[in-house]
């Protein structure tokens, strides 16, 4: 996420002074740095792994 971060175009904005006590924070990312669809669909997220690349990942804790 930092390296997402550090390179991509983002914008945040805090705006807590309007909205006090309902701070809000938001984080603009331009969907085009990926080579990838990240949005979600009507079905909910999907896994992008393909198995060529070994990423760990947490166990669910249900």
């Amino acid at each position: 996420a930092y390296a997402i971060l550090g390179t991509a175009p983002v914008q945040g904005h805090i705006s807590g002074v309007v909205d006090i006590p309902n701070a809000c924070a938001t984080l603009w990312l331009p969907t085009d740095v990926f080579e990838f669809d990240v949005k979600p669909g009507a079905d909910g997220p999907t896994k992008e792994l393909d198995g060529s690349v070994e990423v760990p990942l947490a166990p669910d804790l249900d």
